[in-house]
């Protein structure tokens, strides 16, 4: 009869501690930071340029990154796409 008891108590000191730590390990995972791949926002830390910059129809001079108005003329400076530059290939 002892031995029963006894055998109750040593699995439950055993499994609650086992089933405890598993819930912490699979747990611990949705909560954690991933340990590799941190970098991954490398080329975002960059601040970008405008895609769109603001020119003078008369004057092509005039440029603006915000909307605004020609300082030479006062005509509205009209929205128009940076055109980004080709890469190159190098030459061997």
């Amino acid at each position: 009869m002892q031995f029963k008891g006894f055998r109750m108590t040593f699995l439950r000191f055993l499994i609650t501690p086992l089933i405890a730590g598993a819930l912490l390990l699979t747990m611990g995972s949705l909560y954690s930071v991933p340990a590799f791949g941190a970098n991954h926002n490398a080329q975002t830390a960059e601040p970008k340029k405008p895609a769109f910059e603001y020119v003078c129809p008369m004057h092509a001079d005039v440029k603006s990154k915000t909307p605004a108005k020609c300082p030479k003329c006062k005509m509205k400076l009209e929205k128009r796409r940076i055109k980004e530059p080709e890469a190159q290939p190098p030459n061997q």
